[in-house]
């Protein structure tokens, strides 16, 4: 009888592992496709790259200004990755984001989680359709990632 109270205990104590397990932080909330959504940190919209392998995070900022960041799965800290620039096309118009450096954080073009761009044809507060070409993060490469601003995609 006390073996089976153990096993009960321990089996109890994986299932509740595997639970918390799935993603770290508390910044979930009901909803997106695996029963969860990201808090985006600056605001802006969130697309999720493979199974939480990474996310990118769209962002106005002023005087038509735009930054995109990448982010881990959980949104949560920055990844730095090796492209000089990002083309994508933003409601339908092409506009290339170059890497921004920092030297407060080390950031380097080539090895940097922010790039900017103009596209002051957007309407920060409007909804329009955003594909990013391709980005390469964490060893993989993603090409055609489309969503929706600022709705994102999770």
């Amino acid at each position: 009888m006390k073996m089976m109270g153990r096993l009960g205990l321990t089996l109890g104590a994986l299932l509740a592992a595997a639970i918390f397990a799935g993603c770290s932080g508390d910044s979930h909330s009901g909803g997106g496709g695996h029963g969860h959504s990201h808090a985006a940190p600056h605001g802006g919209a969130l697309v999720m790259l493979g199974d939480h392998l990474a996310q990118l995070e769209l962002v106005a900022e002023e005087d038509g200004n735009w930054a995109l960041y990448t982010l881990d799965g959980g949104a949560e800290r920055f990844i730095r990755v090796e492209q000089p620039a990002i083309a994508m096309q933003l409601d339908g118009k092409p506009a290339v984001f170059k890497a921004v450096a920092n030297e407060a954080t080390g950031e380097t073009v080539g090895d940097t989680a922010k790039f900017s761009g103009k596209a002051d044809w957007l309407d920060p507060n409007g909804h329009f359709e955003v594909v990013i070409a391709e980005i390469a993060i964490r060893g993989q490469t993603f090409s055609g990632i489309d969503f929706h601003y600022p709705e994102g995609k999770h």
